[in-house]
């Protein structure tokens, strides 16, 4: 039976009151979710001057800060800090000599109970197996056509070169790629399946990565500024840029306004031609930051996303509102590791971050649903693709991200702590 004028207009209005209310309950959400960042953000400012002005205090009338047995810091003179090391030196020297020895103890149990299992093992299968005296392995020939390139496989280096043969391999599936410097491999990995007793041979092309492609940078008004991989490339005028074939950060700039989006991630290749686009939209929300420090290598990041800027360049626009800044470079640690800013309309910022080698290295499994994704570390392209089983870093922090077919996995990237993590895994659905 059809609806009446007067049913239609009272459902029309039923259904837009329902979509009004779901509209101001979803902008209450935001500007909740909004206000608890903010305010998070405004208490770690204001903690940290507490301590800067406890640290200071103390300080000024000669005390040190000591840390006691409850966790809980202290301001004592310096000779009572040396007077309760020494004590605490002396306490720890007897306990680890006990712990050591009767580690000692327990990996001698250990290693004596695995040497006779596994000999029990393998005189049982020696005895009982069926398939005795059929070989149970195959072999893998990898070849490239220019020689010298790494190999790895299931993304674990080998310390082999090509071309070169992995014998004993068991029958399964295996994903094999190849790593040589200047160079980039196609296809990027191949997966075998290896039979009992047969021979695989993977091939690689491997193409010299000084090649060139070219990007033509457009946007909805002139006069502004491009930077390739946080560099700038041309200060204005003609927009067609020639860049290594590779992956790329392109970032635009133009004073005053914010750009849409506000850097795009490529990879070209040799001969391509690429066309971007970015929208300028005025605003009056707008700051200055300008990061400087003794590298130039790493990126600037805002909130866990990738600016597109490196330090000691230009300053850049950045919209009004509370920030964590933070500079990543993979083998270094920067001190300090982020610092708090409020950045307020028309002012100009400056900070400055001390890049430091990081020895301690981690490794990291990195792992796709579809094999085959490129990997980035803290913005940069690592010539490695997915599956990864030990994708070498340096400790502490980092931010991660995928890239297939020129798309990342997402744009703002996977910040992960590796030393807090106890299953050193990086598994994504892409």
């Amino acid at each position: 039976m059809p609806l009446t004028p007067e049913e239609e207009k009272r459902l029309r209005e039923q259904i837009r009151r329902e979509l009004e209310e779901r509209e101001q309950r979803l902008k209450r959400s935001k500007e909740q979710i909004e206000e608890e960042r903010r305010r998070k953000l405004e208490e770690r400012i204001r903690q940290t001057i507490r301590e800067e002005e406890e640290e200071r205090f103390y300080t000024e009338r000669g005390l040190v800060k000591y840390k006691n047995r409850y966790g809980e810091i202290e301001w004592i003179t310096p000779e009572e800090a040396d007077k309760r090391m020494g004590r605490k030196r002396s306490k720890r020297t007897s306990r680890r000599r006990k712990l050591r020895k009767r580690r000692k103890l327990l990996r001698w149990g250990l290693n004596l109970g695995a040497v006779g299992l596994a000999l029990m093992l393998f005189l049982f299968l020696q005895r009982y197996n069926p398939r005795k005296g059929v070989p149970a392995t195959g072999t893998i020939i990898v070849k490239t056509d220019v020689p010298g390139a790494q190999i790895f496989l299931n993304g674990t280096e080998k310390h082999r070169f090509t071309p070169d043969t992995l014998p004993n391999m068991g029958p399964g599936n295996y994903f094999i790629s190849v790593y040589k410097e200047g160079y980039s491999a196609w296809p990027p990995m191949q997966k075998i399946s290896l039979e009992r007793n047969r021979t695989a041979v993977v091939e690689f092309s491997l193409k010299s990565a000084a090649r060139f492609g070219w990007i033509e940078v457009e946007a909805n008004l002139p006069d502004f500024r491009v930077y390739v991989d946080g560099l700038p490339y041309l200060p204005g005028g003609e927009k067609r840029l020639r860049v290594p074939a590779g992956y790329h950060v392109i970032t635009a700039v133009r004073p005053g306004y914010l750009a849409d989006p506000p850097f795009r991630r490529i990879v070209i290749r040799e001969d391509q031609h690429l066309r971007l686009f970015f929208n300028f939209q005025k605003t009056d929300e707008l700051g200055y930051l300008k990061v400087t420090s003794n590298r130039s290598a790493g990126y600037i990041y805002l909130d866990d996303r990738l600016t597109g800027f490196k330090p000691n360049g230009d300053a850049f626009p950045v919209k009004a509102g509370i920030y964590q800044v933070r500079v990543r470079e993979n083998g270094y640690t920067s001190t300090p590791a982020e610092k708090i800013l409020e950045v307020k309309p028309g002012k100009r910022y400056s900070l400055s971050f001390h890049m430091q080698p990081e020895t301690l290295l981690d490794t990291l499994q990195v792992i796709t649903s579809v094999p085959g994704a490129a990997i980035t570390v803290d913005g940069q392209w690592m010539p490695f693709v997915t599956p990864m089983l030990e994708l070498t870093v340096s400790d502490g922090g980092h931010f991660f991200n995928l890239i297939r077919d020129g798309q990342p996995y997402s744009e703002k990237d996977i910040y992960m702590e590796l030393h807090e993590l106890d299953d050193k895994r990086l598994i994504v659905d892409f």
